[in-house]
């Protein structure tokens, strides 16, 4: 199954956030939770910090083999016949 990208973004500025900024910053906290609060706490941040904080974020995503691998055709996909 192919998980939701926006879910896996979410993660990885959860994840981002956490390690850059700290766990109790209110981006990691609104990344961890989801909801709409995330597009406000990220408003919040300076250019730059914003800019770092993404680039992390992308690299963790694009670091993350086994997403990669989920979109690709063949063995990831066990509905499809080969």
């Amino acid at each position: 199954m192919i998980e939701d990208p926006r879910v896996r973004l979410k993660a990885a500025l959860a994840r981002a956030a956490a390690d850059q900024l700290g766990e109790a910053h209110p981006v990691a906290l609104a990344a961890e939770e989801g909801g709409d609060g995330l597009q406000a706490a990220l408003d919040g941040l300076s250019d730059a910090e914003r800019d770092r904080l993404l680039a992390a974020a992308h690299r963790l995503m694009r670091e993350d083999l086994g997403a990669v691998w989920s979109f690709l055709p063949g063995p990831a996909q066990s509905d499809r016949k080969h």
